[in-house]
């Protein structure tokens, strides 16, 4: 059996470049086909319109149903708010769902969360989030931006020093859509296919207590089956170690679909 080509969703505030080195770990050691690709939500810039979570759902399903007609499998891959984006991304085109609908048996086979948001059906994201936005995020009319000098220690915890700390935070940082934190999911992943959470545990962005949560949330439906895997890293593997979080999403592959 092929292997699924997996397809990143970044997370807040985070450009598509900060995922490449992981990207090619996964398509370098272990022979995946990886694509990672920006948030419209972070893509764009005054005096463009925000672009809206659903927007951003839109975009990746788009790549997904590309992929599915060149008869190809895939995973998603959600990181942080990624998570919301990943869940409502896969929305009619999983697998399942695609067959229902007499389509090609290609589609989403798994959903990975990796220190994610998970809303549930009805939630936006900052409720999720815990109805407020953190000191480190000042709204600017359309967009937010994040105070990279005050947050990026906390962010990139777990780097040698604050000055990489702080140059990684530079390098990747991006603003974000005001709007895309308002809207509603209307789907839940878990309902059609496995999903595994990668949980970080340093993490003090997305704390493990959160993320136990999450998971807890995705078991309550009683649907497709929820895995776990724990990294001892902080909330921006893919920067931190992404050596060793590239292991742990083909062991979440392996896991939930046997590859």
């Amino acid at each position: 059996m092929s292997k699924p080509t997996i397809v990143i969703v970044p997370g807040s505030f985070t450009s598509a470049s900060a995922y490449e080195t992981l990207a090619s770990i996964l398509t370098k050691q272990y022979s995946y086909e990886a694509i990672v690709a920006p948030l419209q939500s972070t893509a764009r810039a005054p005096p463009e319109n925000p672009a809206t979570m659903q927007e951003d759902a839109a975009y990746f399903r788009g790549i997904i149903e590309a992929l599915s007609s060149q008869g190809k499998d895939v995973v998603v891959v959600g990181h942080s708010y990624g998570g919301i984006v990943a869940t409502e991304a896969v929305k009619q085109v999983t697998k399942p769902e695609r067959q229902e609908r007499g389509k090609s048996a290609d589609g989403v086979v798994g959903v990975v969360y990796v220190a994610a948001l998970v809303a549930q059906i009805g939630e936006p994201a900052i409720k999720v989030m815990g109805g407020q936005l953190g000191a480190v995020i000042k709204i600017m009319g359309d967009y937010m931006y994040f105070d990279t000098e005050a947050g990026a220690p906390y962010l990139y915890a777990g780097l040698p020093s604050t000055e990489e700390a702080l140059e990684a935070g530079r390098k990747y940082t991006t603003i974000h859509s005001t709007a895309s934190f308002l809207d509603r999911a209307t789907n839940a992943a878990v309902d059609h296919v496995p999903v595994t959470y990668i949980h970080t545990e340093k993490d003090t962005i997305v704390p493990l207590e959160r993320q136990n949560e999450i998971v807890e949330n995705l078991k309550s439906r009683n649907a497709k089956k929820v895995s776990t895997i724990t990294i001892n890293e902080g909330h921006m593997p893919q920067t931190l170690a992404p050596d060793v979080l590239a292991k742990a999403i083909v062991e979440a592959i392996t896991q939930s679909l046997g590859e």
